[in-house]
């Protein structure tokens, strides 16, 4: 098994584009919609889960993906009543990407969280969580019906540069009473969401129940680190967001 990884490694430090080397962006947990977001030939795409030696391969790291999937354990951010509310864990989970957030923090590399990395990343950084936003924000916004549902969101950032960092098309040149108002349709799926905001973190757009959909970490912490509530990579290859924060993503790895 070592040698596999000392193989994968070297394969990744080698493998060259018509540019150079190529970067490296790792998942905290792949799968195909993704792998098939991310999908460039100037990337290598690595699944942090599958890795047994996580130091070494952020050794790697040029940018880092936490995606969507089980719920957080609520002892991470002290609340034991949570317990109650939550479905599936994974706690290995919770420590990988712990661990990753951290690094990207620390190392100021660029980093999308997506669903639930968003919950982490508030989480790993101080903030809280709802256990079940039926149970606790009540259900005027549906959130998941038993699968993915659409809905509106609502930006509330008067910051343009935040903004554009992962909205598409609002234009510097409306008043920011517009580009405040201007609403998207986004895909959903979850039944938690932020609760406390960790200090740091900007709000950039809410749910119309009041529930936060995207974030940014302030550019005086982190050049580069934003993430969202819903699903990009499931919405769609022709979808604004999906190619402004695919395009936004690379382009800070690169800089």
């Amino acid at each position: 098994m070592k040698k596999f990884i000392y193989l994968i490694i070297y394969l990744l430090l080698v493998s060259c584009s018509s540019n150079g080397l190529k970067k490296t962006i790792i998942l905290s947990k792949a799968s195909p919609n993704y792998v098939n977001w991310l999908m460039d030939s100037n990337f290598s795409i690595v699944n942090a889960y599958d890795c047994n030696n996580l130091d070494s391969l952020l050794l790697l790291a040029d940018g880092i993906v936490l995606t969507g999937g089980e719920d957080i354990n609520p002892l991470m951010y002290g609340d034991s009543s949570n317990l109650l509310l939550c479905e599936a864990m994974d706690f290995r989970r919770d420590t990988i990407e712990k661990k990753l957030f951290d690094f990207a923090l620390s190392k100021q590399i660029p980093f999308v969280g997506i669903c639930r990395g968003m919950q982490m990343m508030n989480v790993a950084h101080g903030g809280t969580l709802y256990g079940d936003i039926p149970t606790e924000l009540g259900d005027s916004v549906v959130h998941r019906n038993n699968g993915e549902v659409m809905h509106d969101i609502l930006v509330t950032c008067q910051n343009y540069d935040y903004v554009n960092m992962i909205f598409p098309q609002v234009s510097i040149s409306l008043p920011q009473s517009i580009v405040r108002d201007t609403i998207f349709t986004v895909n959903s799926w979850h039944h938690q969401g932020l609760k406390d905001i960790a200090e740091g973190i900007n709000v950039i757009a809410e749910s119309l129940d009041g529930l936060p959909e995207a974030v940014i970490m302030d550019q005086s912490i982190h050049p580069f680190m934003i993430a969202v509530q819903f699903h990009p990579e499931r919405l769609g290859s022709d979808n604004g967001i999906y190619k402004n924060m695919r395009k936004r993503f690379f382009d800070a790895i690169f800089e």
